[in-house]
């Protein structure tokens, strides 16, 4: 199941980095067919990273309505008061929320498991560290971890609280960890093969006039 997580994961992010750097063999996308009233659904290539997979973003326009994102475990609704609006932002708070709702969760019951304590966690948007573990015993994240398959953003969570037992990286603690995360050789791999796509920014193309 861990496997399984992590390669389809990868599949489907080599797959869009094909289609980035080798347009004239995949060619442009086709438009969707699909329309709402009030609404305009995005027809390019919107793609959202969350839980390791490339879920489909779509914006519409809706004046009436708050401005907000809803994701309905395949889609990613994005909706805007004006064509002015900024999808992209609202995408990343909510994956900002959605990281602080679900890494702490996590770290408790993980540390339950492990049987270690920590003082707090602490999301941050750090570009060089996934994570840390303080001399405070805090846990700090990047909110980024959210864009992880969970088996990954698992095997971070163990890893720090791991350093609550051997604040260092031997034999003993690599033991400790593998009890706890048996494939965790695949999902270092996995973070060094696609960590330009988890710290690649949110970019969500708003629809052009005339697709109302």
């Amino acid at each position: 199941m861990a496997d399984t997580q992590s390669v389809v994961s990868d599949v489907k992010l080599f797959l869009e980095r094909l289609k980035k750097e080798m347009p004239e063999i995949f060619g442009p996308a086709a438009p969707s067919s699909s329309s709402q009233q009030t609404a305009a659904p995005v027809t390019g290539e919107n793609k959202v990273l969350y839980n390791g997979d490339l879920a489909e973003a779509r914006v519409y326009i809706t004046p009436d309505q708050e401005e907000g994102v809803a994701f309905d475990g395949n889609v990613f609704h994005i909706y805007l008061q004006t064509k002015e609006g900024n999808p992209s932002a609202l995408v990343t708070q909510w994956l900002r929320d959605k990281a602080a709702e679900v890494l702490p969760e996590k770290t408790k019951t993980w540390a339950e498991k492990i049987g270690v304590a920590y003082n707090r966690v602490v999301l941050k948007d750090q570009r060089t560290l996934w994570a840390s573990c303080s001399a405070q015993k805090n846990i700090n994240y990047s909110y980024r971890i959210i864009k992880m398959p969970p088996v990954v953003q698992d095997y971070l969570i163990i890893h720090e609280l791991c350093h609550l037992v051997h604040m260092n990286h031997g034999a003993e603690y690599w033991q400790l960890v593998e009890q706890f995360s048996p494939d965790y050789k695949l999902h270092r791999r996995w973070l060094n093969d696609n960590k330009d796509a988890i710290f690649e920014e949110v970019h969500i193309t708003v629809p052009p006039s005339g697709e109302e």
